[in-house]
C-alpha cells in the first residue's frame, strides 16, 4: 500500500507544473463572450439534454406490444443512448463554449 501511494504521490509532484498550467487565465485581449455566444452554448446543451429525455420516451412508445425480455433490452439500450447524449452535450458545452479562451 506504502508503495502506490508512494507512487501516486511522485506522479501527481510531476505532474505538478502542467497542473498549474491549467489553472491560468486567458489573456486578457480575449476579453468576455457575448451574450449570444452564451446563448448558443446553452441552446446546444439543452438540445441535447432534450435528445436525451426523448430517448427512453421514444423506446417505451415503440416497444408497447413486444414481449418483456425485448422491450426491457430497448428501453436499457435507450437509457444508455440518453446518458451517452447527455455526457456528449456537456463535453460538447465545456470544449466549445465554457474552456475557450
Amino acid at each position: 500500500m506504502r508503495r502506490v501511494c508512494g507512487a501516486a504521490l511522485a506522479s501527481v509532484a510531476a505532474c505538478w507544473p502542467a497542473l498549474a498550467f491549467a489553472t491560468t487565465q486567458c489573456p486578457p485581449e480575449y476579453g468576455e463572450k457575448s451574450a449570444a455566444f452564451w446563448a448558443l452554448g446553452w441552446t446546444v446543451l439543452g438540445a441535447f439534454a432534450l435528445a436525451g429525455l426523448a430517448l427512453p420516451a421514444l423506446a417505451v412508445r415503440r416497444t408497447l406490444g413486444r414481449g418483456g425480455l425485448a422491450r426491457a433490452a430497448w428501453i436499457f439500450a435507450a437509457v444508455l443512448a440518453m446518458f451517452a447524449c447527455w455526457i456528449a452535450g456537456l463535453f460538447i458545452f465545456g470544449a466549445y463554449f465554457v474552456m475557450v479562451c
